[in-house]
C-alpha cells in the first residue's frame, strides 16, 4: 500500500497561539496475510514507514520550524483475522517505533518515544448496499527522556504523554460493484492527563473529524480518497487532512 497525506491546520486549540501547521507524509504499508490458522484466524503481519514533512509557525511567537525526515514506524508481527461471510474481525498489537527526532525542533517529524496499542477492528462488508467498519485502538505511551525544549511546559528530564483510546470508522454504499461512496473520520481521546518530570499537568487531548470518501477497486488494485475535517479539538491542532491511498495485491 502506498499512501499519500497532507495535512493543513490554522490552529491549535490549547496550544501555541495562532499556531500553523503543514504536513505531507508518504507513507509505504507492506502487508502479509497467510493461509496459516491461530485459533481459527489468519495470520499475518504488517510495517508502515513513512517520510514525513512538518512544519509549524506561530506569528505572535515569531517563530517558525521546517523539518523532513523518517516518521513513526508501526510493526505488527501477528494480526489475526476472523471472516464470517460478509463479517470481519480483526484483532492485533501495534509497536510504534520512533522515527527522526530532535529536542531543538519543534517540527520534529517524530515522536521520541515506543507506543504500546493493541488493535480491534469490525467489519460488515457487503458486496452491495451500505457497509461499515470501524478499528479501535488504545495508546500507552513511554517516557520521552529528551523532551523538545521550550514552551507550554519547559520540561527538563523528561515528558509522558497519557494514554489514549481512538477510533477509525468509515460508512459507505456502493454504487457499483467496485465503486463505494461514504463518510470516514476518527475520534480521538486521553483517558489520562500527561507528565512533566514526574508532575502531573492535566492535558488531555480530544478531536473528532469527518468527510466524503470514495473507493474504487480496478483488477488488482485498489484507489481511496478521503478527505477529513476536524472539529471540537482540545490540547490538539485542528484542520483538513487528506488522504489518497493506493492498494495493489500481489
Amino acid at each position: 500500500m502506498c499512501i499519500r497525506d497532507s495535512y493543513k491546520a490554522d490552529q491549535f486549540r490549547g496550544g501555541p497561539p495562532d499556531a500553523e501547521i503543514d504536513a505531507i507524509a508518504q507513507v509505504f504499508r507492506l502487508i502479509y496475510s497467510s493461509k496459516v490458522e491461530i485459533l481459527g484466524a489468519n495470520w499475518g503481519m504488517h510495517i508502515v514507514a513513512p517520510l514525513m514533512y512538518i512544519g509549524f509557525r506561530s506569528k505572535p511567537m515569531n517563530f517558525s520550524d521546517y523539518q523532513f525526515g523518517v516518521g513513526n514506524i508501526s510493526i505488527d508481527p501477528c494480526i489475526l483475522g476472523w471472516h464470517f461471510g460478509d463479517y470481519h474481525v480483526t484483532a492485533g498489537f501495534e509497536i510504534i517505533f520512533p522515527g527522526t527526532y530532535d529536542s531543538s525542533d519543534a517540527a520534529s517529524p517524530s515522536q521520541n518515544y515506543f507506543t504500546f496499542q493493541p488493535v480491534l477492528a469490525l467489519g460488515w462488508l457487503p458486496k452491495s448496499g451500505f457497509g461499515v467498519n470501524i478499528k479501535m485502538m488504545y495508546d500507552f505511551p513511554t517516557r520521552n527522556d529528551d523532551p523538545i525544549e521550550g514552551p507550554p511546559f519547559f520540561a527538563q528530564d523528561h515528558y509522558h504523554s497519557g494514554q489514549a483510546f481512538h477510533f477509525d470508522y468509515c460508512v459507505d454504499y456502493a454504487v457499483l460493484p467496485n465503486l463505494r461512496i461514504g463518510a470516514a473520520g476518527y475520534y480521538y481521546v486521553q483517558t489520562t492527563g500527561d507528565t512533566v518530570d514526574g508532575r502531573k499537568v492535566g492535558y488531555h487531548g480530544r478531536e473528532f473529524a469527518i468527510g466524503p470518501a470514495i473507493k474504487y477497486d480496478y483488477k488488482r488494485f485498489t484507489f481511496c480518497l478521503i478527505n477529513q475535517f476536524e472539529m471540537a479539538a482540545l490540547n490538539r491542532p485542528e484542520g483538513v487532512r487528506n488522504w489518497f491511498r493506493v492498494w495493489y495485491a500481489f
